[in-house]
């Protein structure tokens, strides 16, 4: 496949010839620590608050396919559909979702059941899974529609997010206006490249996926803290067979990582050919980041699009498929509030909110926007 893109010709892409990284170091994307930018993000969970805007689903009383809002803390999407299907005692296909919301802060999203006899008593669901040590999940019913919820369903998500331990001079320039246009770079941000509480080794995981090395995938979901982890572990058949017992979503998850991680390699050595870069390594990923605007909004007009590879799991089969997707996001980023910071003394905090398409990363537009902050106020 050939695809042509302003002035952009980028021939059959051999996605086996990058190199995948494989420090598998914990340390957190969310603290930025250089010596002359530093943020913090997701301190607390009210820090950072996401509100998922959907597709648009026909109403229907005849189809019984009951729509719910699912909001909650401390887990992950998948991690809220297995607890429900546990107690609905419903296969977890049977829930819909149209993106994976992250375990830190507080989501809401929209999600489908099909197959119900009943009405669910969400009041029930909620005080079993209203759990302590900030792990809860609440359900509130929306209504019945025409169809379940499929990934990739979605318009978006709104984000409210506190930025702590800045340096005061930059929130206070920052806070200065009222809203900024901001573009960054559109790479996946290494929520996708791990779970919580595991190493970033997913892409390494769909790679071993992709090449058919399904012992080396078995090995590194035991060490992974996936949800399927602790059942590798006691697995004792074959380790193919291990994976096509697993919910087709979750294959596909993997593989996705996979995917994405190459992408973020090819636009970062395209960016690079140009422009001057930061390098840095947030959770053991490595990326690349632009030092001006000026470049970042070149690379819009060259190279506003890049081939990416997508892969899924149909009727238990690896599908491969080439789509595009935009290497610069455009967004307007709005300040709300500047405020002492008093989780970490002598420093700020600024609270800002945004909206963003779906696939992109909220961690990753503020990364950017302030580190750009920190070149065009500080740099002389």
């Amino acid at each position: 496949m050939t695809i042509e893109n302003h002035g952009l010709k980028i021939g059959n892409l051999s996605m086996n010839n990058i190199e995948l990284n494989t420090n598998s170091s914990k340390y957190s994307p969310n603290t930025f620590l250089r010596k002359d930018v530093q943020y913090c993000l997701k301190k607390v969970p009210t820090d950072f608050l996401v509100e998922e805007v959907p597709h648009f689903y026909k109403p229907s009383i005849e189809k019984q396919i009951w729509h719910f809002q699912l909001r909650k803390e401390g887990m992950t999407t998948s991690e809220a559909v297995k607890n429900i299907a546990n107690i609905l005692e419903i296969p977890e296909s049977h829930i819909g979702y149209a993106g994976l919301k992250d375990e830190d802060g507080i989501t809401s999203q929209r999600i489908s059941i099909q197959s119900l006899s009943r009405n669910i008593d969400t009041h029930a669901i909620n005080a079993h899974l209203d759990m302590a040590s900030g792990k809860w999940l609440s359900l509130h019913e929306v209504g019945c529609f025409e169809e379940n919820i499929k990934i990739g369903q979605l318009v978006g998500n709104s984000f409210r997010i506190v930025i702590r331990n800045l340096d005061k001079p930059i929130a206070h320039a920052l806070a200065k206006q009222t809203s900024y246009h901001h573009a960054f770079i559109n790479y996946y941000d290494t929520q996708r490249f791990g779970v919580p509480g595991g190493p970033s080794t997913t892409h390494l995981i769909g790679q071993a996926f992709h090449h058919g090395k399904w012992e080396k995938a078995l090995s590194l979901i035991c060490q992974s803290a996936s949800p399927e982890a602790q059942a590798a572990q006691k697995w004792q058949g074959k380790a193919e067979h291990f994976f096509h017992q697993l919910d087709p979503r979750r294959l596909s998850f993997y593989y996705a990582s996979y995917g994405s991680y190459q992408w973020n390699n090819l636009v970062a050595q395209e960016f690079q050919r140009y422009h001057q870069a930061l390098h840095v390594m947030r959770s053991s990923i490595p990326y690349v980041l632009p030092t001006a605007y000026s470049d970042v909004m070149t690379f819009a007009a060259t190279t506003s699009w890049y081939p990416f590879t997508r892969f899924n799991i149909v009727n238990g089969k690896k599908v491969e498929k080439q789509s595009l997707r935009p290497t610069i996001v455009h967004t307007f980023i709005k300040v709300i509030d500047l405020n002492e910071d008093h989780e970490f003394p002598d420093r700020s905090s600024l609270t800002v909110e945004f909206f963003l398409p779906s696939g992109c990363y909220a961690t990753m537009a503020v990364c950017q926007f302030i580190h750009l902050a920190n070149k065009q106020f500080f740099t002389v």
